[in-house]
């Protein structure tokens, strides 16, 4: 870890913000600690609202979590369960998108799920070599067909390790993986919908309602974003949103947020703005979570 997420003002002990990196994926470890870095170079006042993002955030990153293989991601389950246990609120770094999985794994069971990603991640199950590269660990750990980036969904859903949950700017799957959120009442927004006339606010008010009173986990993939603004990922789809949908449906959010992630940021060469917009995606949401 070059540098912590945002401060290393607070302690332990002071925080109410724990933030860890999970080193999951070929370039997962340079990709973290890149976002790490993006967060001492942006501003924490919002000069739109005029209000401090992380005046209530007292953010404390304890590292990473090392895999040598896949009995190591049940790490990522217990260090969220310590975190819970001491009243407050993880946040991931990541790495691929199965940490989610095995973050939602210590999360109560009545949580509502509400996922920013272009995929749906609900097929049955998948391989092909973007998928190896994102949930890579060592060279002696074959990539599990079953359970990967492109299935987590579905095996949480099959697990009840949620309530309800929500897939915001959707724009990538096929029939079998549509089909199967109907029967299991997995809400689909499309990117198309979001950036439709009136599909904001209507969205807007379903999420409100979807989230009201109830505890709620929030999953960021990056590639939600279109690629003209966010390029370093490795499943680019356009159409995609922009930030000032992003946060608009942040803050629409009703309920607590009691977990979080921002995943699968890949790293390029030469260009820092997938990161900074990452970093400052994560001040949005703890703007709304603290």
């Amino acid at each position: 870890m070059n540098r912590p997420l945002i401060t290393n003002v607070y302690s332990r002990e002071e925080s109410n913000v724990i933030a860890f990196g999970v080193i999951l994926g070929r370039k997962a470890a340079e990709s973290v600690n890149a976002i790490r870095d993006a967060s001492w170079f942006i501003e924490t006042f919002d000069i739109i609202s005029k209000r401090n993002l992380l005046e209530r955030a007292k953010v404390y990153d304890i590292g990473d979590i090392k895999l040598a293989s896949y009995d190591d991601l049940e790490n990522i389950t217990k260090t969220a369960s310590s975190i819970l246990s001491e009243g407050k609120l993880p946040l991931i770094l990541g790495g691929g998108h199965l940490a989610t999985y095995y973050a939602l794994k210590a999360m109560p069971k009545d949580v509502v799920l509400v996922v920013f990603d272009a995929h749906c991640d609900l097929r049955e199950s998948y391989i092909d070599e973007k998928i190896i590269e994102l949930d890579y660990i060592n060279e002696n750990v074959v990539v599990d067909k079953k359970l990967n980036d492109a299935t987590w969904l579905r095996w949480a859903s099959e697990e009840t390790l949620f309530k309800k949950a929500v897939v915001l700017g959707v724009r990538s799957g096929d029939e079998e993986q549509l089909v199967y959120a109907k029967k299991k009442g997995i809400l689909l927004i499309t990117s198309e919908k979001l950036l439709s006339k009136n599909g904001l606010g209507v969205t807007i008010k379903t999420l409100s309602t979807l989230t009201k009173g109830k505890k709620v986990y929030l999953s960021l993939d990056i590639d939600v974003f279109d690629p003209s603004i966010a390029p370093a990922v490795d499943h680019p789809e356009p159409p995609g949103i922009s930030f000032r949908e992003f946060a608009k449906l942040v803050r629409s959010i009703k309920g607590r947020i009691i977990g979080c992630d921002v995943v699968c940021l890949r790293k390029i060469p030469n260009n820092e703005v997938t990161e900074f917009l990452a970093a400052r995606a994560i001040f949005e949401i703890l703007s709304h979570a603290t």
